[in-house]
């Protein structure tokens, strides 16, 4: 990468700078977990678009540096260079400005799940879906059916997610794509679902075969604590334990908060039921999962991480503390509409009476 922007350099030429920071330099940082730098980057391509007038090279670079803006948990700079790569491109007819609205939609709908907006993220997914399905474009049609699914796995319509999930992993078959991204969202559904052997051997062959570049950067991390989460749900909490203490440190050395965030609450979750205790003070993990999610504005994560303490307080004999954070997260489940969890705390509330 820094040849190619040495050499665009050298010979003056800004266009061809500005395209090798987006696509080479802005990308591969990305994929690399140099999310920092990629940003660094990708504002110096923004800069020569708009000097330059280039709408196509404005495109790319909005549409790199807002997911290196994702996976940093920075959802509102995220939100907002997504927004404006899918409205250019919607003004556009030419084929790859429709493939890089598809692109921005489905990521749209990724950053507003986190946030728990999920009427919008259902909305941008449904958007990318329709737009990849005219364009006859596969892989931009998988990566649309993922962006479905995951928006039905964070709101918990498993069932939703599983179908949108089988169907990219279809395309990924059919058509020799890399299949880690929707393998690890398809083994995590399963998981949830009642299907812990599928879906922890498909988190396993993700985590053993995915070993290149692209699959090491962004979303390893999440891959790693889903991972865990299906060893929890299997009772091998040191399996557990260790994926997702894998996870976090990933997380952190790649600045990727909200999938730090995500793994201490699991970490918490594992804490808690080992007996005798694998680490002290589960309740810590918790609120230290709490104060990044609210900080990074994760409503869903904020939602869980009070039903994990509500759970906790009710186990310790502190039925006051329990009853206020189920009661919370309830609460929280309801307002986005979240009905698989609403039922997990409207039951566990009822065992708490």
């Amino acid at each position: 990468m820094r040849e190619a922007e040495g050499l665009a350099t050298r010979l003056g030429d800004r266009a061809r700078l500005g395209r090798v920071l987006a696509d080479i330099g802005a990308r591969l940082r990305n994929v690399a977990g140099e999310h920092l730098q990629a940003i660094e980057v990708g504002q110096r391509a923004l800069a020569i678009a708009v000097e330059s007038g280039d709408q196509e090279l404005a495109r790319e670079a909005q549409y790199r540096t807002g997911q290196a803006y994702f996976a940093i948990g920075d959802f509102r700079q995220a939100l907002d260079l997504l927004s404006r790569c899918a409205e250019g491109a919607r003004e556009d007819s030419d084929q790859r400005a429709q493939l890089f609205a598809s692109w921005s939609h489905s990521w749209l709908a990724l950053t507003l799940s986190n946030l728990g907006r999920f009427v919008e993220a259902s909305s941008h997914a449904q958007e990318a879906l329709r737009i990849a399905e005219g364009a006859d474009h596969p892989y931009t049609l998988a990566e649309a059916l993922t962006g479905v699914g995951s928006v039905a796995l964070a709101l918990g319509d498993l069932d939703q997610a599983i179908d949108a999930l089988e169907r990219a992993r279809g395309l990924t078959r059919q058509w020799n794509f890399q299949p880690w991204a929707i393998l690890a969202r398809l083994g995590y559904a399963c998981a949830l679902s009642g299907r812990a052997d599928e879906g922890r051997r498909l988190l396993e062959g993700v985590i053993q075969d995915a070993t290149t570049m692209s699959s090491m950067g962004v979303g390893r991390a999440m891959q790693l604590a889903w991972l865990g989460e299906a060893y929890l749900l299997e009772g091998r909490l040191d399996d557990a334990l260790e994926r997702t203490q894998q996870a976090v440190s990933l997380a952190q050395r790649h600045q990727e908060r909200s999938h730090e965030a995500w793994g201490l609450r699991l970490i918490g979750e594992i804490a808690s039921r080992s007996n005798p205790p694998a680490l002290e003070k589960p309740e810590s993990y918790y609120h230290k999962a709490l104060a990044l999610a609210g900080e990074l504005d994760m409503r869903p994560l904020v939602a869980h991480c009070h039903f994990h303490l509500g759970r906790l307080s009710r186990k310790t004999d502190r039925r006051e503390q329990a009853r206020e954070h189920l009661m919370t997260a309830t609460a929280m489940y309801r307002e986005m509409d979240m009905r698989f969890w609403v039922d997990r705390a409207e039951a566990t509330m009822r065992e708490l009476a």
